[in-house]
């Protein structure tokens, strides 16, 4: 009897071992990175690794599929192995290409692109190779202008300690957004001082932070709130900075509705704690706020919900 031997394709095999080493390069480093027990330079170093030698496992993979298909040669289900692990590698990218075209590749978003709240003590906390804590200027602000028109600052018909300690509420109450504070310091009138709230935000999957300072300026009849979000590594938030800002300001105002003015939160050796006063009930008859109508009748408001506004819509720097 003749026996016939099928001769193995050798980059099948090499395909397959290198896509999945890449794989696992990529979710250890993820995963260390995320418990941050790895440097985000370390980790972005070993994710771009990952990311080459898995698209060498593709070319290696397609150039074995050929050699099997013309030649004969065995090792079809290595070669399939070694392209599959590297193409769920590359599919994170693809799957951000379209946020990626469609917005600006900027990382630092502010609702006061003039003059935006200041990085005092994240500026001081952020390592080597991270971006610098000084606003991009012009070029940043006529960027965002376009891509995230609606960002501007919120002016509010409460006192300016009281609207403080509401975002101090929202940043890191009990059902807050569970930021980590860094730096809180109520505003004050003698000497004239905002009020400041630094923080911190890991994003979900990768563990990336990103850094927020909140400003509230204003007296005992208005305030300002401007906020701040900046990615500490990469050229390209994907959005991410403009999302959390909008849900901060969500946050806020439904806060803002949800109580009377004149409401004052205690506050602790570390920060805000739980508002004191009568919260607002829909349907029950509430004082009038200053924004109010100062008569009854049909003009009369909500003063709940009509103490928020936003302010003017920013625009773009001309172009130098």
């Amino acid at each position: 009897m003749l026996r016939t031997t099928t001769i193995p394709e050798p980059l099948a095999l090499w395909s397959r071992r290198i896509g999945l080493f890449a794989l696992a390069l990529f979710g250890v480093g993820l995963v260390l990175h995320r418990l941050a027990l790895l440097t985000t330079q370390v980790f972005l170093m070993l994710g771009t690794a990952a990311m080459a030698l898995a698209a060498v496992a593709i070319v290696l993979g397609l150039i074995a599929g050929m050699s099997i298909w013309v030649r004969g040669r065995a090792g079809a289900m290595r070669m399939a192995v070694g392209v599959v692990a590297g193409g769920l590698l590359w599919l994170l990218p693809a799957a951000y290409l379209p946020t990626y075209l469609a917005l600006p590749a900027i990382n630092d978003i502010s609702t006061d692109t003039t003059n935006p709240p200041r990085f005092a003590m994240l500026g001081q906390v952020r390592g080597p190779g991270a971006n610098a804590a000084a606003y991009g200027g012009e070029r940043v602000a006529r960027q965002q202008a376009t891509a995230y028109p609606d960002l501007r600052t919120l002016v509010v018909d409460r006192s300016a300690d009281e609207v403080f300690d509401l975002a101090v509420l929202v940043v890191r109450g009990r059902k807050g957004l569970g930021w980590k504070v860094l730096a809180e310091e109520p505003p004050s009138t003698r000497p004239p001082k905002p009020g400041v709230i630094e923080a911190t935000e890991r994003t979900l999957l990768a563990g990336f932070i990103d850094d927020i300072s909140i400003r509230v300026t204003g007296s005992d009849g208005e305030a300002r709130v401007d906020v701040r979000s900046a990615s500490r590594f990469g050229r390209h938030d994907f959005g991410a900075n403009a999302s959390r800002i909008r849900r901060f300001l969500r946050e806020l105002q439904a806060r803002l509705e949800a109580t009377q003015p004149g409401m004052v939160a205690a506050r602790g050796t570390r920060g805000a704690r739980a508002l004191t006063g009568m919260p607002f009930k829909p349907g029950v008859k509430q004082p009038l706020s200053r924004s109010s109508s100062s008569k009854g009748g049909k003009g009369a408001q909500d003063p709940a919900r009509s103490d928020a506004r936003r302010g003017p819509v920013p625009k773009a720097p001309p172009r130098g």
